[in-house]
C-alpha cells in the first residue's frame, strides 16, 4: 500500500527530523548541524550527526542514516507503514 507522495511530504514537513530525533537523543549545535551520541549502538564520542535542511541523519560509528521515517523504523522496530502511523 504505497503512500501518495503529497501525504509523505506533509508527514515530512510535519515532523522535523530534529524534533524526532531529539526525543530520544540530546543534540548539541555544532557547525550549523545537530550531534549526539548515537542511538543504536554504544559510544562515547558524539559521531551521530542530523542535518536540518535536508531532513537527514547519520551515525559515521555504524553507517546507518536516512529520513524521519527510517529513523522511526530503527528506534521503534517498526515496519514502514507502522513507522508511517506512527508520525502521522
Amino acid at each position: 500500500m504505497p503512500f501518495p507522495p503529497a501525504f509523505l511530504d506533509e508527514l515530512n514537513s510535519r515532523n522535523p527530523i530534529e524534533d524526532v530525533v531529539g526525543q530520544y537523543v540530546t543534540l548539541t549545535q555544532k557547525s550549523g548541524s545537530l550531534w549526539g551520541l548515537c542511538p543504536f549502538h554504544g559510544e562515547k564520542t558524539p559521531s551521530f550527526h542530523v542535518v536540518p535542511e535536508r531532513q537527514i541523519y547519520h551515525c559515521f560509528g555504524c553507517g546507518k542514516g536516512g529520513g524521519v521515517i527510517s529513523f522511526i523504523m530503527e528506534i521503534e522496530n517498526l515496519p514502514y507503514i507502522e513507522a508511517v502511523r506512527f508520525l502521522a
